[in-house]
């Protein structure tokens, strides 16, 4: 059905990833190549590719497709996904979604597509743009090709993990390249309505090539009118940042943390969670003093969550927001959902407590536009019930033995490379984690 399966994201938003791939989402986590680059294809010339057009054409007759797997997984769950949040961009709700769908200033945007084979004949106002897979971090969760530094652990791991792990390809930061940069900026020139770039990495703040954009958006004039916003490890911090801020007409930064306790540190391996949260402090002086937005983008692990409580305290005490309930699907060994149920339940004793502890309540009414100055108390609140509901009505996996057994080994790989344990980190898994082979 449509209702089901429409989304309005590729009318008006694309992606390039770290090596200049493009990909028609942000929320595509699968990490399938289009096949496309910026270094033989424009980025106007690729939003009326092949691709483009024929997710376009799929979406407009109701059908699901890989690339939307994703937010179809977290609508299932009751969260706010990625889809409902581009359909707010168009006045959609889904709630009531044939009259919106029907009343949307889009609509003859769409009507337009769905005569002409899913061609638009509108230009992207909405990008996602990853430099490069530079960082500064080997955060387990991650990928090889938005991390270096895991890219390197990657080999290794694949020696002592064969089934587990994969010899990456070496990926080359397209951003690098000052002709790319060059083509890339003359290509968002011819976007009259460009509102607003989100940068990704690798770590962004350790890129120069994010600086070296966002001068050029500042000397061409471009800067003033768009909206910018990034996301950071919460390990580097640098005055150049402050002053890029004043320059554009919206900062937006995100602050990717899922837990204020130590087990951070094995998590985002080598990070220092006494070093983050120094940052994140520096981080929000500069919300303060701009009038900058600043959340915290919460993606956690089986492990993370544990001491998710911390984050809620933290969001709670800084009144900060998270930018989205995160659900992480990949690797499927670090899945939430693999629990075992008295960890489960200890973790929502643990959101029970501050629940109560700070008075929360659940908003009648799901909050999709989480930006809004005004709402940052009911979505705090928001964030913390949609968790609790979540880790209370999960299923476990049919697969949940064997993908138990996986992160075992998963762990063990890397834990043989950085030379900890995560039981000096959770003694609390102790018992569940021998269980399953450790």
């Amino acid at each position: 059905m449509l209702r089901d399966h429409f989304c309005s994201s590729p009318w008006f938003h694309l992606r390039i990833n770290p090596n200049g791939g493009y990909a028609p989402c942000r929320w595509d986590f699968s990490l399938r190549n289009s096949g496309k680059n910026i270094r033989d294809t424009g980025l106007l010339e690729y939003f009326n590719s092949e691709e483009m057009c024929g997710l376009r054409n799929s979406l407009l007759h109701g059908e699901a497709t890989l690339t939307c797997q994703s937010c179809h997984y977290e609508d299932g769950q009751n969260k706010v996904s990625g889809r409902q949040r581009q359909l707010l961009k168009s006045a959609i709700d889904v709630r009531n979604f044939d009259k919106t769908f029907c009343s949307s200033p889009h609509y003859e945007i769409f009507k337009h597509s769905y005569e002409h084979q899913g061609k638009t004949s509108k230009l992207p106002v909405d990008l996602q743009i990853d430099l490069g897979n530079t960082c500064n971090s080997a955060c387990i969760m991650c990928h090889p090709m938005f991390s270096s530094r895991l890219q390197d652990e990657y080999i290794k791991l694949s020696a002592i993990e064969p089934n587990l792990f994969f010899v990456p390809a070496r990926s080359h930061n397209w951003a690098d390249d000052p002709v790319l940069l060059e083509k890339f900026i003359n290509d968002l020139e011819k976007i009259p309505d460009l509102k607003y770039l989100h940068f990704l990495g690798g770590e962004t703040l350790y890129l120069k090539s994010f600086y070296n954009i966002c001068e050029k958006l500042i000397e061409r004039g471009i800067a003033k009118n768009i909206s910018i916003g990034t996301t950071t490890n919460g390990t580097v911090y640098t005055p150049k940042l402050e002053k890029i801020l004043t320059e554009f007409k919206h900062v937006h930064l995100g602050l990717s943390v899922e837990s204020m306790h130590d087990i951070n540190d094995y998590v985002r391996w080598p990070s220092k969670i006494s070093d983050v949260r120094s940052n994140m402090q520096k981080f929000l002086s500069l919300r303060d003093k701009y009038n900058i937005q600043v959340s915290l983008r919460i993606t956690p692990t089986i492990f993370t969550v544990y001491h998710l409580d911390t984050i809620f305290k933290y969001m709670i005490e800084n009144n900060v927001i998270a930018e989205s309930c995160n659900i992480l699907q990949d690797p499927r060994s670090l899945r939430v959902e693999l629990l075992p149920d008295d960890l489960r339940q200890t973790v929502l004793e643990k959101i029970n407590k501050v629940i109560n502890q700070y008075n929360l309540i659940d908003p009648c009414q799901s909050i999709v536009n989480r930006r809004r100055d005004d709402l940052i108390g009911p979505v705090i609140s928001q964030v913390v019930f949609e968790y609790r509901n979540f880790l209370e009505s999960y299923q476990t996996p049919a697969t949940a033995t064997a993908d138990r057994e996986e992160l075992v080994k998963f762990i063990r790989a890397f834990e043989k490379l950085h030379g900890n344990s995560i039981l000096d980190y959770l003694p609390e898994y102790e018992k569940f984690l021998r269980s399953c082979g450790y």
